[in-house]
Parts: structure tokens; sequence; C-alpha cells
């Protein structure tokens, strides 16, 4: 598995998009999946890829960043669709985080970091697979740990991929978040939008021309999102940090890290 992502994270700037090409023997399922009880209830969009030959008793959880989603992934957003290719290994599931892409908006508990762990975890309990690896980028990556330090006898491995900032670092991070909830409620996505072209982008998206439509891929999910769950999005990750050094000790499974320099919201510290 491991093998498998370094291949898949390894070649993003200049693999053409894989899914759709050369894997006429893959298949895709799709379904949605009720979580939560009572008034939190709610159903969240899912796909399991599977190919022949890939180990049916494992299986891998896949989680995308804030704001992305599976459509955005597999439309040109960061990591290109790529997440498939694992189905090689082992069946992947990847999914619309709560109030992302296509699944339902969250409710009183929000949209934390640890929140979207529970998430993880009841997906788990639904799949049955004997043997779970969980993988996510930036959100997706704190939602698995969280995922794991929720249930830690239920998974054995994980892939983080381009971790978020934290602690210290994360807090000084908030100030801009809160800039642009209050910007995109203020102008609207459109304005947002165009205040964040301004910004200088980490410099491995713009070395490829995929990497720089990267940027106009992940706006259109983003208008997608409406500004209501664009911003309660933006709201969650203000509310979250990475769980505390000393929990992050008690994880005691195989843990591949990806990580690149020169990006200031992933930075290598992390």
């Amino acid at each position: 598995l491991g093998l498998a992502a370094h291949r898949t994270f390894g070649s993003q700037g200049h693999s053409p998009p894989s899914h759709g090409s050369g894997h006429g023997d893959r298949s895709v399922h799709k379904g949605s999946l009720q979580l939560g009880r009572g008034s939190s209830k709610r159903r969240i969009g899912f796909e399991v890829h599977e190919a022949p030959g890939s180990c049916p008793a494992s299986g891998f959880i896949w989680t995308h960043g804030l704001t992305s989603s599976m459509g955005d992934e597999i439309g040109g957003g960061w990591p290109f669709a790529g997440i498939a290719d694992i189905a090689s290994v082992m069946p992947v599931t990847r999914y619309d985080a709560r109030g992302h892409g296509i699944s339902d908006p969250a409710c009183s508990e929000g949209y934390t970091w640890h929140a979207m762990g529970s998430d993880v975890v009841e997906l788990q309990k639904a799949w049955r697979k004997q043997h779970v690896f969980l993988g996510g980028t930036s959100m997706g990556a704190a939602a698995s740990l969280y995922a794991v330090l929720q249930e830690p006898s239920a998974f054995q491995g994980l892939i983080l991929a381009t971790p978020p900032t934290c602690y210290e670092t994360r807090r000084k991070f908030v100030p801009f978040y809160l800039e642009s909830i209050e910007m995109a409620r203020k102008e609207g996505l459109e304005e947002a939008k165009r205040v964040a072209s301004k910004k200088t982008r980490p410099p491995i998206f713009m070395e490829t021309e995929r990497g720089r439509n990267q940027f106009e891929a992940g706006w259109k999910t983003k208008s997608a999102m409406g500004l209501e769950r664009y911003c309660a999005a933006l709201e969650g990750a203000v509310l979250s940090d990475l769980p505390g050094p000393d929990q992050l000790k008690t994880i005691e499974v195989p843990t591949l890290i990806l990580a690149w320099r020169s990006d200031v919201q992933h930075p290598l510290e992390t």
C-alpha cells in the first residue's frame, strides 16, 4: 500500500488522469450512507473502487481536503484522481465529507476535524472489512488521525498526505480563515475567488499545467458548495487542530507521511 501511495503522489504533476483510462477492469460502486442518529442524521455520498486481484479482506478509506470533494479530485483538483489507483492493491472507498460534494450538511456538531473523524469510524463499521487503512490530504489527514484515536484497534495503517498546520503555527492562520469567511459573506464567492487568485500558491502547483489548472478546478467545487456550506466548512477549520502530541504518541500503526516543501499551509514542520 505504501509503494502504491508513493507511485500515486510521486507522479501527480506529470501523468495523465487515470480515472477511466486504462482501467476498464476496475469497478466503481456508488451510493450513499446514513450516518448519525436522531436530529444529527445525514447522508454522505461515497464510491468504492475495486480491481481484480486486489485483497478483498482489506480496504482503504480516503478523505479529501477542505472544500474539496470526490468530483473535484477526479475533475482536476488535488490529488488529481490518482487515489483510485490504490484499488490495484485493495478496495478503496472515497466519500464526500459532511457538507462537501453530494453529502448532506453537518448538523449541530459542525465541521470540526474531530467530528469528521467520527464519520470515518462510522464508514469503517459499515464497510466491515477485516483490515482497514486510512488516508487523507490536509483536512482528510487530520480526520484520519482522529478516527484512529477514537477506535485504535479498528485500523491497521495511515497515509497522511500534506498534513495541515497545527498548534502555534495553526493559530497564526486563524485570522486568514476568518478574513476569507468575512469576505465571502460580504462580497460573495466570486469576489472571494478574485482575492484568492492574487495570493501566492505553492510552487509545486506552478510547475505543471495540471497544477496551474488546480486553482480553477478547486474554485469550481467551492462555488458549487454555495456560500453557507463554504463558510461553515471554513468555520470548522477555525475550530480545529491536530490532536495533541501526547495523543499522537499513542498511535502505534505504521504511518506513511507524504509532505512537500514550500507550502506554508502544509508545512514540513507538522
